[in-house]
């Protein structure tokens, strides 16, 4: 018999650690082979937390999450090239190199002589067509720079535009800059789990925390509508939502269920929460 005790601070009841429910379920399955795949994961993460079987559980189990995250955002829809840190980087880069060479001027003093050197305290462009590059040109860079530090202020664009485009694909819609906020939890996902994968012990309790994380995020990006209006109807009968509810508000990547929610009236103690 094992009695190895669980590591300190690993959150292993069965009641806190959810299963994946059958209309989740149903969803990656529709998905094809990675949807499987990722529920086979998603399943094997769950039975490693709540399980006394290993001696570091929780650096398997986001393991496990981090596989299941590579295989749903490598569903159908996902852009070719997102924008992320290195893409952002790269066009910088490409953006400097392809700024021009300035001429410069010959100091005065020295003009019309064989021995003339250039000035190159005064570098100029010697044609409005050249300056008028030079600025298209500089233009380019500072945008570049621009999307760049937008990417360093906020890591994770990579991922949050992968599933950006699976969940445009999979609900019609575009998507809006609340939504793909909410979206952001994926990139969370792979920041967490990319230190864990590269040798770093996992912090106590985070692989529960990602589990729960990532079933809704799974849940929000496939199931269809109609398999979440159960819970927004719940949500809209709440006549004292708190703060946690909010925050599962401002989770969900489909528009319509935000817009589903608020044509059902809603009570008034919500927009307090919501502002």
């Amino acid at each position: 018999m094992n009695t190895k005790p669980p590591e300190s601070g690993d959150e292993r009841p069965q009641a806190q650690t959810p299963e994946v429910d059958e209309t989740l379920a149903a969803a990656l399955t529709a998905q094809g082979e990675p949807g499987v795949r990722a529920l086979g994961l998603l399943r094997d993460a769950r039975q490693i937390l709540v399980g006394t079987f290993l001696e570091r559980p929780g650096e398997v189990a986001e393991s496990c999450l981090r596989g299941a995250a590579d295989a749903l955002l490598s569903l159908p829809g996902a852009p070719a090239t997102p924008v992320g840190l290195k893409s952002a980087a790269a066009g910088l880069l490409d953006a400097v190199d392809a700024l021009p060479t300035p001429r410069v001027a010959t100091s005065a003093a020295q003009a019309g002589r064989d021995n003339a050197v250039p000035d190159v305290s005064t570098p100029a462009f010697t044609t409005a067509a050249d300056a008028a590059g030079a600025e298209e040109a500089w233009e380019r860079v500072s945008t570049a720079a621009g999307v760049l530090r937008g990417q360093l202020a906020r890591p994770g664009g990579y991922h949050r535009g992968r599933a950006a485009g699976i969940a445009e694909r999979l609900m019609g819609v575009k998507l809006g800059a609340a939504q793909e906020e909410a979206l952001g939890v994926w990139g969370e996902v792979y920041s967490a789990t990319s230190g864990t994968l590269h040798g770093a012990a996992a912090e106590a309790g985070r692989a529960a925390r990602l589990y729960t994380e990532v079933l809704a995020a799974a849940r929000e990006l496939l199931v269809p509508l109609p398999g979440r209006a159960a819970r927004v109807l719940e949500l809209t009968a709440f006549t004292r939502p708190g703060p946690e509810h909010a925050l599962e508000l401002a989770r969900w990547a489909d528009p319509r269920a935000t817009a589903f929610f608020f044509r059902s009236r809603p009570a008034l103690t919500w927009l307090a929460l919501l502002q």
